[in-house]
């Protein structure tokens, strides 16, 4: 049985395909959040804010609850485009991979009380790989 050696460039694509794909599932990270709505602000579970911190391409998943009235959790960024909403009791699970660095508004867009659309504001900030959280 006669064995061929592969040209070295084949094997030197092959290490840099399988370290680059192993390098991005270290870069990616879950994050499991709890995000609860009560008139006029949101509160981010283990935080003392409002603010979402997560790095590019990091999965998100958000649990979004309300403890008075119907909320919503929107971004209305042209990239995100999420727009959920929770009755209290009726908490809404939803995933999305954070693939655009910056900062996003969130905010709720329901009328049922005007101070809501008005003041209630969150942020989501997105940091490019290997910035700050």
């Amino acid at each position: 049985m006669r064995f061929h050696r592969a040209p070295v460039w084949i094997l030197a694509v092959v290490l840099f395909a399988f370290v680059s794909s192993a390098a991005f599932a270290v870069a990616q990270a879950k994050h499991d959040l709890q995000v609860t709505a009560r008139k006029y602000a949101y509160t981010v579970a283990g935080t003392q804010g409002s603010e979402i911190r997560v790095r590019k391409d990091d999965l998100v998943t958000i649990t979004f609850s309300t403890d008075d009235i119907p909320h919503s959790f929107t971004i209305g960024d042209d990239h995100y485009r999420i727009d959920r909403r929770a009755e209290r009791g009726k908490p809404v699970t939803f995933r999305f991979r954070a693939d655009k660095a910056g900062e996003f508004e969130i905010r709720c867009t329901l009328t049922v009380d005007e101070r809501c659309v008005r003041e209630m504001r969150g942020k989501l900030i997105v940091a490019a790989p290997g910035g700050p959280h």
